[in-house]
């Protein structure tokens, strides 16, 4: 992130550098005029101060979104009447409560950069947002500040960390012999040109920040789930609706079973002899033959005819069939 606003800062920058620092340098000088016009009164000098900063932070955020050209009436933004009083209350209230998080012993100076992160959107929101109180923009800025203090402090450090860098490179070089005079000379017009630009490229970064928190996406809030999906005729969904997605159901123990489908065979018992089953319709059985009573004589039948016959009889004397 910190990246591309680098990216953005510095193609902004370039577009119109001489016209942002001449306004710049004319802000800072209109400061030090009022400080010495009211020498006697401290609190207007402070007040031009904050009404110039206002105004000041306004121009790079509408440089930053528009690319427009700045003018020199443009400074002088936060003095129109309908918001001079909310502007210079809002903007004294911030350095007040910095002030006031700076006097806690020792750890106060931890604090006030703390704070001074937290209220850093509270220009933007004063010249933008006329119905903001005074006092409350710097609660507002709390809130759009929360998440992004770290990258704010780190895009402010970065840039007086590649200066230093680049500076002591310069240096190194510079006490090469004969060639060392060269890179002397880059390093005078590499402190010059930093020192004039650093500051508008820090505005344009801080007014940077500002749009991008603001472009940020909003969170989703969790919404109630109803377990009946919202009625659509013809069985459409409407538009945007998604159905809440449905758990598989969880298989019955004993299916039943369908006519023509088979259950699965269950494995036999190892040893275990089928039962037999029946081939034909159940028939009553046959019941056993009664043996003959002791001492009747044994007879036969005649196969032929039927004739009943002494069991040593040899033909059947009906028929004649042989017997035996």
């Amino acid at each position: 992130m910190i990246r591309e606003i680098y990216q953005k800062a510095m193609s902004v920058l370039m577009k119109k550098p001489l016209r942002l620092w001449g306004i710049s340098l004319l802000s800072m000088l209109l400061v030090y005029l009022a400080g010495i016009g009211f020498v006697g009164v401290p609190a207007v000098a402070f007040a031009v101060e904050l009404l110039l900063g206002a105004s000041m932070a306004f121009i790079y955020l509408k440089a930053y979104r528009t690319g427009f050209e700045p003018a020199c009436a443009d400074l002088f933004t936060a003095f129109k009447k309908e918001r001079i009083w909310r502007v210079l209350g809002g903007m004294a209230w911030k350095e007040l409560w910095i002030f006031i998080w700076a006097l806690i012993p020792i750890v106060g100076p931890i604090f006030a950069i703390i704070r001074a992160y937290e209220y850093r959107f509270t220009p933007y929101i004063l010249m933008e947002r006329e119905d903001v109180k005074a006092t409350d923009a710097i609660k507002i800025s709390k809130q759009e500040t929360m998440g992004f203090k770290g990258k704010m402090f780190g895009a402010d450090i970065l840039v007086f960390v590649l200066y230093f860098v680049i500076f002591a490179v310069l240096s190194l070089l510079g006490q090469i012999p004969y060639l060392g005079v060269l890179f002397k000379l880059v390093l005078i017009l590499f402190v010059i040109a930093f020192a004039a630009l650093v500051g508008l490229f820090l505005g344009i970064v801080q007014a940077a920040f500002y749009v991008e928190t603001k472009n940020r996406p909003a969170p989703q809030q969790p919404t109630a789930y109803s377990p009946y999906p919202p009625y659509a005729p013809n069985g459409q969904q409407p538009n945007g609706y998604q159905p809440y997605p449905q758990q598989p159901a969880a298989p019955a123990p004993y299916p039943p079973q369908q006519p023509g489908n088979y259950a699965p065979q269950q494995p036999a018992a190892p040893f275990a002899q089928a039962a037999p089953q029946p081939s034909e319709p159940y028939a009553a059985p046959i019941a056993p033959q009664q043996p003959a009573a002791p001492g009747a004589p044994a007879t036969v039948r005649c196969p032929s005819c039927g004739t009943e016959l002494p069991a040593e009889a040899k033909f059947c004397p009906s028929c004649g069939e042989r017997m035996g």
